[in-house]
């Protein structure tokens, strides 16, 4: 964040929980994916390698199934 301190508004990653017009409960979230082939060259960082952002994907999915059990 030194080099490119833009990315403070994107990273670390947010969550957002919501409820729709239904009563649905929804868990929102920007994937891995989407970091590394947006929100990283938006501010001008290099993205990870794949198996990174594969890894970094597979940790937000955990943790989107723990946090909606």
């Amino acid at each position: 964040m030194v080099k490119a301190p833009t990315v403070a508004i994107d990273v670390p990653p947010k969550a957002l929980v919501w409820e729709d017009d239904q009563g649905k409960v929804w868990l929102t979230y920007n994937s891995a994916h989407y970091l590394a082939d947006y929100v990283y060259p938006r501010h001008g960082v290099m993205a990870p390698p794949a198996e990174a952002t594969e890894g970094l994907e597979q940790l937000f999915r955990e943790a989107a199934t723990k946090a909606t059990q």
